[in-house]
């Protein structure tokens, strides 16, 4: 199965070559035939070995995730596995919306958390990266 090219982690903008708000033919395009395709409530969701992207009904990408092996950074440093003690750190607060983490002063980015034994949300590895539009 194919996977996303690595490269900068952009929050409402994009993940590598792949940016926010093009239409499910482009996707295909960058991306090839070999995925996996989910009918939703609204709209579709593609997925492929180390990404999926969610298409809205206007046709268009409205989130991008990004997992496994994608070695791509936000800011060139943050990317899956690292904690959000480095988000801290380097970009300032984040507050917990649903399971996931967003950036208080940065919209149209998230991180979700690894399950792990001793479960702490500033050392527990992040394993998704979500872009999404603002």
């Amino acid at each position: 199965m194919m996977k996303i090219q690595d490269g900068p982690i952009i929050p409402g903008v994009g993940i590598g070559n792949i940016k926010l708000n093009i239409t499910k033919d482009q996707l295909i395009v960058l991306i090839g035939n070999d995925y996996k395709e989910s009918l939703l409530g609204r709209g579709t969701r593609i997925e492929i070995e180390n990404a999926k992207f969610w298409i809205s009904e206007d046709g268009k990408i409205y989130q991008i995730g990004v997992e496994g092996d994608f070695k791509g950074k936000y800011k060139g440093i943050i990317g899956i596995g690292s904690a959000l003690s480095d988000v801290k750190k380097i970009v300032g607060n984040y507050v917990q919306v649903y399971d996931t983490y967003e950036i208080e002063k940065e919209k149209g980015i998230c991180f979700e958390l690894e399950d792990i034994d001793d479960w702490n949300p500033l050392i527990a590895p992040i394993e998704y990266i979500y872009v999404f539009r603002i």
